[in-house]
């Protein structure tokens, strides 16, 4: 999308009157939801702006007379604390007065959305519509509503009286982890059939921040609705829109229209003994593109020329490896910008090393070995620490060890390392602290062990030819941190699973505790009946103890989590999801299992 020639600059109802302004002269109107792809930049009005008057004329120039722009789309919907910055406020008002005067004489309706703050110091989430270069209606919600609530406008036509036809112009800033693209059907199908109208739902831009959420992909989710069944858009019409014999002007009355989960949907997940896996391939590819897009955005939002991840052959690194990949190539680099460092151990197996060379080396990556033993045992002879003793200290030494090292190699690269630990993981405090626990942007974070499974099998069948071959064994090794010692035989003395538990276990225990806040007697139940052909009841209650243990005690590690995207609406981020205190007794959720 070219940008202006003008230099850029770095549900509850209420009545609220509305003045009737002038119509239009022509009687016929196209309307659409911003599907432009126009440039965004997070907290700088005046920059947006000047993108939002270049798309109008675009759309002026396919006769396109209405036009809804996403949520608070003159600061961005993540701004978090910057809304509170009179700055910010103050820029964005003069972004509008920008645009009011730039719109006089174009013929578009256009709805947009900013921050304001009333006297009393309460913040909202203000949506304007504007036409002929004033504003000729608006509605807003707080700002601090949830993302699913929508402030739109509503247009009614001029032709008809006793029965007008309507039009419902809604923007939105949900984040994909909230509503995924058939989540935005849906409730556009449900908001045009409950208000008997046509109804242009206008998704948030990619542009919006990825520190917790991914807010991108709006021609997928941007939804239009006409006579109550929704219009599927041609890929090759350079702007789809609705088309009316009718002129428009705002209605008299404004509310607000909220999203809300099916509770039939969440009661058949509660049964489903892996309820954090899609349920279809449009469902998995939704979650691999949001993790690739997301990554990629943050890498070119830092400037980074490369990503550098830890490779050791298991699933966590091998999912974020395949998602760098695909973030590189999104950004036109070549396959070398993703750095692949290997950092064999004294738990290193042949089979982990070798599988994660192999697949480095088919992805085109650049390939880096750095044996971590010598820098261990100099530091175990800096502490006083007998390298004999596998214990505590023995483990994580080797974890920091390792963060260090593509800590540093980030720095001489001008790139980011790529954390890879899981959502699974987060929730048990299994990482190092200030080890495996830290990285630059945490691309699986809000991805549990069983959905890692999952996409990691999806990449196999669609990469296929030879890599298929090293991610199906990978698939088929037992999940292990390698700290401690390998046995004669080569194998790993240090599985996971039985030392925690099946994975498939805790996922169902995070889920139904977070997501759907049940408690540990109700879970337990539940895991029985979902898991008795499977475990035996005593092993589902000593593994549902020892995840109350672990989630309460490992909180400490959640409240400095770096940044990462959550493809779920369960996130454990300390500034988006779950903030609880770090010193907080389970004593309560235990006993409850007695």
């Amino acid at each position: 999308m070219p940008a202006s020639n003008k230099t850029k600059k770095s549900p509850v109802r209420k009545t609220v009157a509305t003045k009737p302004a002038a119509l239009p002269k022509s009687k016929r109107m196209k309307a659409a939801a911003d599907v432009s792809g126009a440039g965004f930049r997070l907290a700088d009005p005046m920059w947006n702006a000047h993108e939002i008057l270049a798309a109008l004329e675009m759309y002026a120039s396919f006769g396109v007379s209405a036009v809804v722009f996403p949520e608070l789309c003159i600061t961005g919907a993540s701004c978090g604390d910057l809304f509170r910055q009179n700055i910010l406020l103050d820029a964005a008002r003069k972004a509008v007065k920008f645009l009011l005067k730039e719109t006089a004489a174009l013929p578009v309706t256009f709805v947009i959305g900013i921050p304001e703050r009333t006297r009393s110091g309460v913040l909202y989430a203000v949506t304007l519509c504007i036409r002929d270069g004033k504003i000729i209606a608006r509605n807003k919600k707080p700002l601090d509503a949830p993302a699913t609530v929508f402030a739109p406008i509503e247009l009614v036509s001029t032709r008809r009286k006793r029965n007008p036809e309507r039009l419902i112009l809604c923007p939105s800033a949900v984040p994909s982890a909230l509503m995924a693209p058939a989540d935005f059907r849906s409730f556009a199908l449900a908001a045009a059939k409950e208000h008997q109208a046509d109804f242009i739902l206008a998704a948030p831009k990619s542009g919006e921040s990825v520190t917790d959420g991914f807010y991108g992909m709006p021609v997928c989710c941007s939804v239009m609705v006409h006579d109550g069944k929704p219009v599927l858009a041609d890929l090759s019409d350079p702007c789809p829109s609705l088309e009316f014999d009718a002129a428009f002007e705002p209605a008299k009355t404004q509310y607000l229209l909220a999203f809300e989960e099916d509770p039939k949907r969440l009661a058949s997940l509660g049964r489903d003994p892996l309820p954090f896996l899609p349920k279809d391939r449009t469902g998995t590819i939704w979650i691999a593109a949001s993790l690739e897009s997301a990554l990629a955005h943050r890498m070119a939002t830092a400037h980074a020329s490369k990503l550098v991840i830890g490779v050791s052959g298991g699933l966590d690194s091998t999912l974020a490896l395949l998602v760098a990949h695909e973030a590189v190539s999104a950004l036109n680099l070549p396959a070398s910008s993703v750095v692949a460092v290997s950092m064999p151990g004294f738990g290193t197996t042949a089979r982990t090393k070798n599988n994660a060379a192999r697949l480095a080396g088919l992805l085109g990556c650049d390939c880096r070995t750095v044996d971590i033993r010598p820098a261990c045992l100099q530091h175990f002879a800096d502490i006083g620490h007998d390298p004999k003793v596998a214990d505590v200290v023995f483990e994580n030494a080797q974890a920091r060890e390792r963060t260090q090292i593509l800590m540093d190699i980030a720095n001489g690269e001008n790139a980011l390392v790529v954390g890879t630990g899981d959502l699974s993981e987060i929730a048990l405090g299994w990482c190092t602290y200030n080890g495996d626990h830290m990285s630059m942007y945490a691309v699986n974070s809000g991805v549990p062990k069983t959905l890692v499974r999952h996409l990691v099998a999806f990449y196999a069948g669609e990469h296929g030819g030879r890599i298929a071959p090293v991610l199906q064994d990978i698939l088929d090794t037992p999940v292990s941190p390698e700290l401690v010692p390998a046995s004669e035989s080569g194998e790993s003395g240090h599985k996971t699973e039985q030392i925690l538990g099946a994975y498939e276990l805790h996922d169902f225990y995070l889920f139904h505790l977070v997501r759907l806040n049940e408690s540990p007697r109700e879970i337990l139940r539940k895991a029985k009946k979902v898991f008795a052909a499977k475990y035996a009841a005593d092993e589902i209650r000593r593994t549902l103890e020892l995840f109350l243990r672990r989630f309460f005690s490992q909180q400490f590690k959640r409240s400095c989590s770096p940044d990462g995207p959550a493809v779920s609406p369960l996130s454990l981020s300390p500034s988006a999801g779950w903030r609880v205190p770090s010193d907080a007794s389970p004593v309560l959720w235990l006993d409850d299992l007695k």
